[in-house]
């Protein structure tokens, strides 16, 4: 987002020499690790400190350097490191943004206790905008935690306590999305079985997947994990029916588990010597059956994907709606990995189609990644909506037949937003969606796709579908301070108060006298925080020269 500069908190100065950022008051390390618990993988006391809702700094020293986590109130705000390589100047320099040269003149500038945050000044200079810079610092912070999670320690310590607080430097992340990225750079399998503990548990998934996917980015194997948990089963039989290698089995089990998308409990007693199988169980038979009785249309169907691959969308291509749940995505992909899967080929009736097999499973891996993100799914439907110079894209079969001149565009959307009042007065809220979803194909503004995404609140439902209008809103126009306050409010009603929060710092980072925005944050954090973090906003917002 546009407003870094408000997120760069004065003491933490990524450049020069390693010092502190807890002010001059003194900390006493907090008696928080036993022995044992320390040696626990770093994912682990990441989850423990967020669970726990713990205020302080979180060391963990290496032979390769020492690096800080900053935690408030659970959420982990701020990440750096001794290593010259992991300081910001160093590594803008690394990503090509400036040369060493200029690096160090900015450091000369520095050397005063006065003197601005180097991201500061680098934006007042021109030298780069706010929201490269931002994203920036996210990258950073994600490949500080990356190392420190899979280099070996030789310590782990944590003091209790900040000084001062800690400003937000992450407002894209939630803590749970890092624990994730924490997790996955964990080096081998040992840890994460062992973790896990007896496959006999039962799993559990925290949320249905639609709303897991809008939360995080998932893997191919982790949105298979929690694709197959339609219903409680335990983790051994998870493992036969999700046809994930071992290492990636127990690896995604644990990124899932100690990021709290997944929970594990003893199995009732009432279960142990009886099989009940699964509708997943089920599913795969009767597909076995038929898979054994048709291969006339195994040919048939992998001979027409493999021939029409480039000139289909991807929803045609899976014979699928484009208003699909996520669910209905996965399933869908989870019965083409296994039909077309090119090991397939060894089969009589299939060996001369090995080729097409590849094309078609390629194809269809490519499709499920697109439409499976709630970052990509979007932007891919307004390309299928978008049309081209000459004519519409041939691969989209589901484009609007509009081609209204701009102003009768207008026109005509002025008068679908009025039937829309009308249908909400009435109490017919599922035609004013659908008419509203119109209305934002042919007018992406922010307002329009708030008020959808309240409609669709009506129904919790709807609640994934909802945040994705939200997010599009603001990604529209970042300074949208209707869509921030709607952001927070439905995190307030997940009852999630780091991005509740997160969305409102963006509120009042676009606009800092904002009254609503300001009065909720107030409630959310008190009048110190507020102040504090409006402060930083306008020192912010003043140039260095």
């Amino acid at each position: 987002m546009r407003h870094a500069l408000h997120l760069l908190p004065d003491a933490l100065r990524w450049t020069g020499n390693f010092i502190s950022s807890l002010g001059g008051e003194s900390v006493t390390p907090a008696d928080l690790f036993s022995d044992q618990w320390s040696e626990l993988p770093l994912p682990d006391i990441l989850s423990h400190l967020n669970s726990e809702k713990k205020t302080g700094k979180l060391t963990i020293e290496s032979t390769a350097a020492s690096r800080d986590f900053l935690f408030v109130d659970g959420e982990l705000r701020a990440a750096r490191s001794s290593t010259e390589n992991e300081k910001l100047g160093s590594w803008l320099v690394s990503q090509r943004v400036f040369s060493e040269a200029r690096k160090q003149g900015a450091l000369l500038i520095q050397e005063g206790s006065d003197s601005p945050s180097l991201g500061h000044m680098l934006v007042s200079k021109g030298i780069i905008d706010a929201e490269s810079l931002e994203r920036h610092l996210q990258n950073l912070t994600i490949a500080i935690l990356e190392r420190a999670t899979a280099e070996d320690r030789h310590r782990c310590s944590f003091e209790d306590g900040l000084a001062d607080g800690q400003l937000d430097t992450l407002p894209n992340l939630s803590t749970p999305q890092l624990i994730l990225i924490s997790a996955r750079a964990l080096p081998g399998s040992a840890n994460q079985r062992q973790a896990l503990g007896d496959l006999e548990q039962m799993v559990t998934r925290s949320d249905p997947l639609d709303a897991i996917v809008q939360e995080f980015s998932l893997t191919v194997p982790e949105s298979i994990f929690l694709g197959k948990l339609h219903r409680n089963q335990t983790l051994s039989r998870l493992k036969k029916i999700s046809g994930l290698e071992n290492d990636s089995f127990f690896a995604t089990a644990y990124n899932l588990k100690v990021t709290g998308l997944i929970s594990l409990s003893a199995r009732p007693r009432r279960q142990a010597s009886v099989h009940m199988p699964t509708t997943a169980t089920l599913s795969s038979q009767r597909d076995s059956q038929a898979l054994a009785k048709n291969t006339a249309a195994d040919r048939s169907d992998i001979l027409r994907l493999s021939n029409n691959a480039k000139n289909m969308n991807h929803y045609a291509f899976f014979n699928i709606d484009p208003q699909a749940s996520y669910q209905e995505i996965f399933d869908v992909w989870d019965v083409y990995r296994h039909r077309f899967d090119p090991a397939r080929s060894s089969e009589d009736h299939l060996s001369d189609l090995g080729n097409e097999l590849k094309i078609v499973f390629e194809s269809a891996k490519e499709a499920y990644e697109k439409i499976s993100s709630p970052v990509e799914r979007p932007r891919y439907d307004r390309m299928l909506q978008t049309p081209v110079d000459k004519g519409v894209d041939p691969r989209s079969s589901f484009v609007p037949g509009t081609t209204a001149p701009q102003r009768a565009r207008k026109s005509l959307v002025r008068e679908n937003l009025k039937q829309i009042d009308r249908l909400v007065r009435t109490g017919d809220n599922f035609s004013a969606i659908k008419l509203l979803e119109q209305v934002c194909d042919l007018d992406p503004q922010p307002a329009h796709l708030v008020k959808l995404a309240q409609l669709m609140l009506l129904n919790p439902q709807w609640a994934p579908r909802a945040l994705e209008k939200l997010r599009r809103a603001v990604e529209v126009d970042p300074t949208f301070v209707d869509g921030w306050l709607a952001v927070a409010e439905y995190w307030r009603g997940q009852k999630n108060q780091e991005r509740e929060r997160k969305a409102l710092e963006q509120a009042l980072g676009a606009f800092p006298g904002h009254g609503k925005a300001t009065t909720l944050y107030r409630s959310l954090v008190g009048e110190y925080e507020l102040s504090r973090f409006l402060d930083r906003v306008q020192r912010s917002l003043i140039p260095t020269d």
